[in-house]
């Protein structure tokens, strides 16, 4: 009788055992402290100089008289008098980085003769006039203040018509002159062609006006409320160059190019336009990052869509989700089930946050028991480990972003293909297909950076 009296004991006990509650220490909770830096971008910005123009510019400095001596008694006494008119326009010429010109100048000479007789001097004073065409190189250079600098140098000279003085019958040619004149206009002539070419080239008014302008975030779709905000890191330059009527040169700028979806991005304008960098060569790549923010509240709601009800059967033990909460710890994405059925309680699993391609989702990868779990589980429910439950667990943790990636990625390319005109120059390029980059867990989101590549046109207009 004793016995049957104990057996409703036994019964219990072992009801007890085949639905244990476990109780297992919770992982503890931290988020990482990642200062995220886009990835670099650099954008090629080529612009051209009309020549046409700076030939207008220097023929407008330019005009009537251009140099005068009047006194037989100056430059030692050389007896000389001398004027010179532009004769026509001066032509410009580029090749590499020199830039050729020709001054036509009409020329009129006064020259006095002394002639000694018996110990008397006599003299006696000529006029002629010719036309002569004056050549000069210049070596053109952008320094690193964005300054333009210049080297001239005399390319000869060649007489139109030449002046010649009649003595006596015999006729004597004055090729002095030429050298003359090219000694004392050299300077005059340079700085003039030198005023005028900094003013068809001031790179720094230009692009003061490009640095700020740049760093406004620029809202490339209103439908979708995306936003593109550029960062200018530094900018480079490559040795001016030139053909017979234009002279082309390139910029890039060295940026941070990001995207967002909401509302416009902060930003902070650095109006400090820093020193060029000299280089011999440009990159033009871009690469532009979307950062998106998958709220946990948000992915929490996913995950019970997703898995609460969900029922796991292994043999004779089943077990049922019933609730499910997410949080992070470190790099790892905890995910806490509160289940029922052969065992009752909260168990813990952590993985990394990852992208998976196929699905254009992020979920997490690697997931596995917390070992505070395992090291429970180990004695109480060892069935638990088939692999099949962590599976599913993985394919149903997934929270779908491949809408958000082809918008951003078709907004973007439709900015680019409209070939858009901001207030100094337009824009235009291809965007490539998006790469995952840095996932990490930050206290109200998953963050995902995505990147695209690409190419980008900038084109300067006036």
């Amino acid at each position: 009788m004793q016995c049957f009296r104990k057996l409703p004991v036994l019964l219990i006990f072992l009801l007890l055992g085949s639905c244990s509650t476990l109780k297992i220490e919770r992982p503890p909770e931290s988020y990482q402290e990642i200062k995220y830096t886009p990835p670099v971008s650099y954008l090629s910005i080529p612009f051209e100089i009309d020549l046409k123009k700076m030939e207008r510019l220097v023929n407008q400095q330019f005009k009537g008289l251009i140099y005068a001596d009047t006194s037989f008694e100056d430059n030692d006494n050389d007896n000389l008098m001398l004027k010179a008119w532009k004769m026509a326009d001066i032509k410009l010429a580029m090749s590499g980085n020199q830039l050729f010109y020709q001054v036509p100048l009409t020329v009129w000479v006064k020259k006095k003769f002394v002639i000694g007789a018996l110990g008397f001097a006599v003299s006696q004073a000529q006029e002629v006039s010719g036309n002569v065409i004056l050549k000069f190189r210049t070596r053109i250079a952008v320094n690193k203040d964005w300054s333009i600098s210049s080297t001239t140098f005399s390319d000869g000279y060649e007489w139109v018509t030449t002046p010649s003085l009649q003595i006596g019958g015999i006729s004597i040619p004055l090729p002095v002159i030429s050298d003359l004149l090219l000694s004392a206009n050299q300077n005059i002539i340079n700085s003039q062609i030198d005023r005028a070419f900094r003013s068809s080239i001031d790179l720094r008014s230009y692009f003061e006006k490009i640095w700020k302008d740049i760093q406004e975030p620029i809202k490339i779709s209103d439908e979708y409320a995306l936003w593109a905000k550029i960062t200018p890191l530094e900018i480079s330059t490559v040795p001016l160059q030139g053909t017979s009527n234009q002279i082309t040169h390139t910029v890039g700028l060295k940026a941070w190019t990001e995207l967002s979806f909401g509302d416009k991005p902060e930003y902070r304008i650095n109006e400090n336009l820093p020193d060029l960098k000299i280089t011999s060569r440009l990159e033009n790549n871009i690469s532009v990052s979307l950062s998106l923010d998958i709220p946990l509240p948000r992915l929490i709601d996913v995950a019970r869509q997703q898995l609460v009800g969900y029922t796991y059967r292994q043999g004779k033990y089943t077990v049922e989700v019933k609730d499910i909460f997410l949080f992070g710890s470190g790099d790892k994405l905890v995910m806490a089930l509160n289940v029922t059925g052969s065992i009752k309680g909260t168990i813990y699993l952590a993985g990394k946050p990852a992208y998976n391609r196929e699905t254009s989702t992020i979920g997490v990868k690697e997931l596995q028991f917390d070992i505070r779990t395992s090291n429970v589980l180990v004695r109480s429910a060892s069935w638990l480990f088939h692999h099949n439950l962590v599976e599913t667990l993985e394919q149903k943790l997934s929270f779908p972003v491949g809408d958000q990636l082809l918008s951003a990625q078709s907004q973007l390319q439709s900015y680019l293909d409209a070939n858009k005109k901001m207030e100094y120059f337009r824009v235009s390029g291809n965007i490539e297909k998006p790469e995952i980059g840095t996932i990490f867990i930050t206290r109200e989101s998953i963050k995902a950076e995505i990147v695209f590549r690409g190419e980008i046109n900038v084109k300067l207009e006036e």
